[in-house]
């Protein structure tokens, strides 16, 4: 049995309001984990006859799960009703320029299992990575013996930018131009398909940072390329098409490297993984003096340069030094310009490029505010490393997928 989602305009008015006041129970759910019916008519200042009919038709669908309750007073104990966790499942699903992780997660979003594939550059065409997710995701139903109708959809996130539609009209990590990927899932799923930005890893972010209840966070990603995302007021902004907070795209060097999205010099082009491992590579067979040279072969992904960067910056190597302070003079100019355009009150640092040098970038992103950002004196901002890791993308979409089913 699934949720009725936004196609509801064609159901009657009475039909499309219970379906509703099912949505705002569930929510409700979703936020305080366990409620009485008493719970739910003081906060939606609905009357009991309509509670009771609403999840009377939530009990039915199998969407919650009831028990009995404890009370001090005489008479009938409340019963309590919780979100049935094997209600529904959802899919989230990273395509990653290197590989493609996909999760299960239950009607609670809690991950129950996950699967990664790696995938090459050199053959990461659209067709051959719809091919991977459509394998991936039947081995984990399989696994678990869930039923088409059991899913309420897999959402499927990648880094660039995407269309309403479901169109990735460039992703530049990937390579990919003009691709209709919704669409293209639609045709080999036989469940509802969502295509999400990356900026939905602050989603996940929020559900597991102990400071995620700010309701005003700027999010800076740092990986394979340089992103950010924005809660503003308690809301994901995403802007009129769908490209708000672009600041890997912002350009520093007018004459630098040709970026991915055909601009040149954006900040992506000197701070992201690959374009900081292609850079050590060329420095180390120009014959820089650096302990990297001894560490390093000709196989190594980004990740695994990075990673080995931030060893070398914890034993002091000079040039890795070097490095570090070009990624922080970068970073923290435009996270000071961020600071001034939204200005939020937490300020997540995620990707693996931040996690080799969290604690240097976050002084001097604190160093810049104080002589980068408007009325600094006046504001409050924590800055801590993100919390969801690798996961994140994968974690938020899922969390998407649930929030637009459920969407009132």
């Amino acid at each position: 049995m699934t949720i009725e989602t936004d196609n509801v305009g064609s159901l009657n008015e009475l039909r499309t309001i219970g379906h509703a006041h099912e949505k705002v129970i569930l929510n409700l759910l979703r936020q305080h984990q366990q409620l009485s019916q008493t719970d739910l008519c003081k906060m939606t200042a609905l009357n009991s006859s309509t509670i009771s009919y609403a999840v009377g038709r939530l009990r039915e669908k199998g969407l919650i799960s009831e028990s009995p309750g404890e009370s001090k007073k005489r008479g009938v104990k409340p019963t309590i009703i919780t979100l049935n966790p094997s209600g529904l499942y959802i899919i989230g699903a990273e395509i990653n320029p290197s590989y493609i992780l996909m999760g299960l997660f239950n009607f609670n979003g809690q991950l129950i299992d996950s699967t990664k594939t790696e995938i090459l550059t050199v053959n990461n065409k659209p067709e051959v990575v719809i091919d991977e997710l459509v394998k991936m995701l039947t081995g984990l139903t399989s696994r678990y013996g869930i039923l088409t109708e059991k899913l309420l959809g897999i959402g499927i996130t990648l880094s660039g930018s995407i269309s309403s539609e479901g169109v990735v009209n460039l992703a530049s990590p990937l390579g990919w131009k003009n691709v209709p990927l919704k669409a293209k899932i639609k045709d080999r799923v036989p469940v509802p398909g969502y295509v999400y930005s990356t900026r939905v890893r602050l989603l996940a972010e929020v559900d597991l940072t102990a400071r995620g209840h700010s309701r005003n966070i700027l999010y800076l990603n740092v990986a394979n390329g340089v992103g950010s995302s924005v809660i503003i007021d308690g809301t994901l902004a995403c802007g009129s098409t769908g490209r708000a907070s672009e600041i890997g795209h912002i350009v520093i060097t007018p004459d630098g490297l040709p970026c991915g999205c055909g601009n040149k010099g954006c900040l992506e082009t000197l701070i992201s993984g690959p374009a900081i491992s292609k850079r050590i590579k060329a420095d180390i067979a120009a014959g820089v003096e650096t302990s990297l040279s001894q560490q390093l072969n000709g196989e190594d992904l980004p990740e695994e340069i990075i990673k080995k960067w931030g060893q070398s910056i914890r034993s002091g190597d000079a040039y890795s030094l070097d490095l570090r302070e070009m990624v922080a003079l970068n970073l923290s100019r435009v996270a000071g310009i961020a600071i001034n355009c939204y200005d939020p009150d937490l300020i997540l640092l995620a990707g693996y490029v931040t996690q080799a040098c969290n604690g240097y970038l976050i002084e001097q992103i604190q160093e810049t505010m104080g002589t980068d950002v408007y009325d600094n004196a006046s504001r409050q901002i924590c800055i801590i490393p993100a919390q969801a890791g690798q996961e994140a993308p994968m974690r938020g979409v899922a969390i998407a997928v649930l929030q637009n089913a459920l969407r009132v």
